[in-house]
């Protein structure tokens, strides 16, 4: 499911025939993307939310860090290889030397020792690897259940699960554990399943405080994907890496339908309220990588 997702949503992108997207308008489809984005997110709330609250209660917040630590120190050396691919020698060094320590002094990676001893906390995937190299994001996409992706990090979402499928599945369920190809799947799509509720545990306070504050809740998880994934491109995960959209604005061709809500720059907060507006800022950037991270990202 997760490989078909991007790739159908790409046969749905060029079937529409839609211009192509814009740093000024890099959401061309905006109008189909709410409408699966309330989809997902009705699927979120009846369905996710409720198991992943239960979860909550029965399952300590260490267990859950646990977990995902292990399914983290599992998909390094898939972020060992798109490190490879974008010619970064001392982050692969470092993520080697992480993948060693959390796989056996962390038992199997459910103890990041590695962060422990000071080493780096490096997250690389191809969709990077391609912005790495000059490939343009493209348009922004929501799919069904999978939630939002650019056209270039749907390639990239494809090409990584590919990867970790021959890396992983092919190898241990088939030559190990001697599972069938149905069997195999069926234990995969339930791992994803399985992270995403343990991940949607994690980040239920998060999730539930964003849509609480923002104006425009689909407008708030679209720029904040789209800095995080700029952000990470340029290796610059603690900034907004330059993009100055705001998080409420609107394409014009919508101005009929939404009120302008742009602050007069004669009404911008003086010095006593620049540091507020910061600390708000920092928080949207630290919000969007657990959007991303989620899968839910925003709107799972």
């Amino acid at each position: 499911m997760r490989r078909l997702g991007p790739l159908l949503a790409l046969v749905g992108l060029l079937a529409a025939g839609v211009g192509c997207a814009t740093p000024e308008r890099p959401d061309p489809l905006e109008k189909v993307n709410r409408g699966i984005f309330a989809f997902n997110e009705g699927l979120d709330r009846y369905a996710l939310e409720p198991v992943a609250k239960g979860w909550d209660f029965v399952v300590p917040g260490p267990v859950q860090d646990g977990i995902e630590n292990f399914y983290r120190n599992l998909n390094m050396p898939i972020v060992i290889a798109n490190e490879v691919l974008q010619a970064k020698p001392v982050r692969v060094v470092e993520d080697v030397a992480r993948f060693f320590f959390n796989t056996t002094l962390g038992i199997g990676g459910f103890f990041d020792v590695a962060t422990r001893v000071g080493i780096p906390d490096n997250d690389e995937d191809f969709g990077q690897t391609l912005g790495h190299w000059g490939v343009p994001p493209g348009p922004y996409l929501v799919v069904p259940i999978l939630g939002p992706y650019t056209l270039r990090d749907g390639f990239g979402e494809i090409a990584d699960t590919t990867a970790g499928a021959f890396a992983y599945m092919n190898f241990f369920w088939f030559d190990v554990v001697g599972l069938s190809n149905w069997e195999t799947t069926g234990t995969s799509i339930g791992s994803y399943t399985f992270r995403l509720v343990n991940l949607r545990a994690i980040y239920l306070e998060e999730i539930a405080s964003s849509r609480k504050d923002a104006f425009d809740y689909y407008a708030f998880v679209r720029n904040a994907y789209l800095s995080n994934r700029q952000a990470r491109v340029l290796d610059a995960t603690d900034t907004a890496a330059g993009v100055e959209e705001d998080l409420y604005e609107f394409d014009e061709e919508d101005d009929g339908d939404y009120e302008d809500y742009d602050v007069d720059p004669e009404d911008a907060p003086d010095e006593e309220g620049t540091e507020g507006a910061e600390a708000e800022d920092a928080e949207s950037v630290d919000g969007a990588e657990s959007v991303d991270d989620a899968g839910i990202r925003d709107g799972d």
